[in-house]
């Protein structure tokens, strides 16, 4: 039986829950009469820390009378861990043999005493519980209450930020206690980063000012495959010729590239959940709009459904008025507003075009006030429902925040609904995110919830496509981008000029490596080169997110009006697309693959993966045009294939993973399930 060592060091967590592991005794020393007397105060054992290990600035105790809504997560009886590495192994006897929700609850779920006994320490303290769930009670209390109960001290933090004044945050000035006989119960108490305060003072960021632009800037059409139009440019890497930027790749052209138009696999009898924050209200009828005008079948009848795991009191994700946030792909206001969510269902409908496909609606209505916003928590919810329900045999989650803006309280709940999810047979894909390196070099910005060892981190690249639809070129999503200098005789700077968008990944300063990543991650890429002891690196594997895709929805290029626009998809295209190929190969296999990346780590060197090779330097693939559909800079060169930290290599590299699935990727992994299920 494999066993992660990340399962050893959350094992070491629990351990710690023990009452002999950490006592915290205090003394107090009283004089009366000129006798100096002693009382010990009963032991206690720390809890892991919710604080972010970015944790930075000034700080004050925070207002006693402040309210703070969190969340006391319960511990699940020893065991998961190791059964999830086992139904996820390949070479293990019970490979696939997987629990329902109401299997883990009664084997592994938290006990009725357990639960009894936390919520009345609780309620002895003065904090109310508010709802109690099969993982969590949730709780509101002032701050003063809870620094009396948990002998510690809520504090507000003024956060520095390169631009525009600090933003407040509230974390713990030491640490995190409980009597030690409930040390058991509990796994972390979690919600501190979700608690809104106002914002601090200071001045605001500074406007961009745009150069003046060439008034006599090349003008080309954009090009339906790679180098279909080229445009003269200025010298840049020996050459005076570039191509122009994809016009946006078709469906069609998507599924000649990864083999899917020539497999007998559609995702039949696989179901993919997608977790997103936003929702297009005219879906599904916008995606059926889209693959109708593309000669390809839509949704039929049930095979679309929407959850919603709103909290009652908040908008909700399926009600038309609530609004989500923009996105950067659009002009503004509503124009473009619900591109992800058009961008994730026809991913994975292109992909998996038989499968079934559940909506799972987060909350719409997230805190900005800092990198610890909701988000995070409402993405957790998300996911909780697709595993206490079981709704999918994979699910797809195109959003990511750095690791570093949360502290291992936070961490460990989501080893626990991951590992509960390997259980059952679910696995989770998730977006490296979009900022590579995120331009502050080492460390570099790890993404999470992808870097979990649990979750299965998808990368990209930017994929080269032929007149016959052969790729031509795959290269390591990380652009650079340089205008045109206004006299149209160079570039404003040299190429390839200030990074712009590429595939996040790197190595985790949390997480341990696990085992099914030994084989493959080189010795000096998973320490940091000797800095730090194994971590676990990411992306696993990575497909198309740098060149643009068509995406049909409502708003796309005017308010209220279908249309189909080319859109930057980004990893919020690889993560989806992943999940309907994984579709694909569950039908070919027979039976759900749960938590895939040991089985993907089993394919390395086959033909099943493709390696994705370093650009050379001195002349890599350019292209000269507007870097999206909706921008007037049409001007600019942009290099494929170059990031700051993260660097493509032979074998496995931390800017795409294994690398991209192959044309018999489908047929070759399901036939390694199929083997070793035997």
């Amino acid at each position: 039986m494999s066993i992660l060592p990340h399962a050893a060091t959350r094992g070491r967590l629990r351990r710690r829950h023990a009452a002999a592991l950490t006592l915290v005794v205090s003394m107090a020393l009283l004089a009366a009469g000129g006798r100096a007397g002693a009382a010990s105060v009963p032991s206690r054992v720390t809890l892991p820390s919710p604080n972010p290990a970015d944790l930075a600035g000034t700080s004050k105790p925070l207002d006693a009378a402040q309210v703070l809504n969190l969340r006391v997560y319960l511990a699940d009886r020893p065991g998961v861990a190791p059964l999830a590495a086992a139904v996820s192994d390949p070479d293990s006897p019970v490979y696939g043999h997987y629990l329902t929700p109401h299997e883990f609850q009664r084997l592994f779920g938290p006990a009725a005493g357990q639960v009894t006994a936390v919520r009345d320490w609780l309620t002895g303290q003065g904090i109310t519980v508010t709802a109690s769930t099969a993982h969590y009670l949730a709780v509101t209390t002032t701050a003063g209450t809870f620094d009396n109960a948990f002998a510690t001290q809520v504090s507000e933090y003024d956060t520095p930020r390169p631009f525009g004044g600090p933003y407040r945050r509230v974390a713990l000035t030491g640490d995190l206690s409980v009597p030690a006989e409930l040390g058991p119960d509990i796994l972390s108490v979690t919600g501190f980063n979700e608690t809104t305060l106002p914002r601090a003072t200071g001045s605001a960021a500074s406007a961009a000012v745009r150069t003046a632009r060439a008034v006599n800037a090349p003008v080309a059409p954009c090009s339906h495959y790679w180098a279909e139009h080229t445009v003269s440019i200025p010298e840049a890497y020996g050459q005076t010729t570039a191509p122009t930027p994809i016009c946006g790749y078709t469906p069609q052209q998507i599924r000649h590239a990864y083999g899917l138009d020539t497999s007998p696999y559609t995702g039949k009898g696989a179901t993919v959940a997608v977790v997103l924050d936003d929702r297009n209200p005219d879906l599904p009828g916008d995606a059926n709009r889209f693959f109708a005008d593309h000669g390809l079948p839509g949704f039929a009848p049930g095979q679309y459904t929407e959850e919603d795991v709103s909290p009652p009191s908040s908008s909700h994700c399926f009600d038309s008025s609530a609004r989500g946030p923009a996105h950067a792909n659009g002009p503004g206001g509503l124009v473009g507003q619900w591109v992800e969510s058009a961008i994730d269902i026809e991913a994975v409908h292109l992909a998996a075009p038989d499968a079934k496909l559940v909506y799972v609606g987060m909350d719409c209505v997230a805190s900005s006030s800092g990198p610890g916003s909701d988000f995070l928590r409402n993405g957790l919810d998300g996911v909780t429902k697709v595993v206490d329900e079981r709704l999918a045999d994979v699910a797809s989650g195109s959003w990511s925040l750095g690791e570093e803006n949360y502290g291992p309280a936070d961490l460990l709940v989501w080893d626990a609904i991951l590992e509960q999810g390997a259980v059952e047979g679910i696995g989770f894909d998730f977006s490296s995110g979009d900022n590579g390196d995120a331009l502050t070099g080492n460390p570099v910005h790890v993404p999470f919830p992808a870097d979990d060892p649990w979750a299965t981190q998808v990368g990209g690249t930017s994929l080269a496509l032929g007149a016959d639809g052969s790729i031509v070129g795959d290269y390591a999503w990380g652009q650079h981008r340089t205008p045109l200098n206004a006299a149209g005789t160079g570039y404003e700077q040299p190429p390839p000029g200030d990074f712009s968008q590429g595939s996040g990944g790197g190595v985790s300063t949390h997480y341990a490596q696990p085992h099914y990543q030994k084989p493959a991650v080189p010795a000096a890429l998973s320490t940091l080169d000797g800095i730090q002891r194994p971590g676990r690196a990411g992306p696993d594997i990575s497909l198309d997110a740098g060149i643009q895709i068509l995406v049909g929805y409502t708003g796309s290029i005017t308010e209220g009006q279908y249309g189909e626009a080319a859109q930057g998809g980004g990893t919020s295209l690889s993560a989806p697309l992943l999940a309907g190929v994984e579709a694909d190969v569950i039908q070919a296999a027979g039976h759900p693959l749960g938590f895939v990346n040991p089985l993907l780590y089993s394919a390395r060197g086959t033909g099943a993966i493709r390696d994705i090779l370093p650009v050379d330097p001195a002349h890599p693939p350019v292209e000269f045009g507007a870097p999206e559909q909706q921008s007037s800079d049409n001007a600019t060169l942009i290099t494929e294939g170059e990031d700051g930290v993260l660097q493509a290599a032979p074998g496995y590299d931390d800017a795409t993973g294994l690398g991209a699935p192959s044309p018999t990727f489908i047929a070759e992994l399901g036939e390694l399930s199929v083997d070793r299920r035997k």
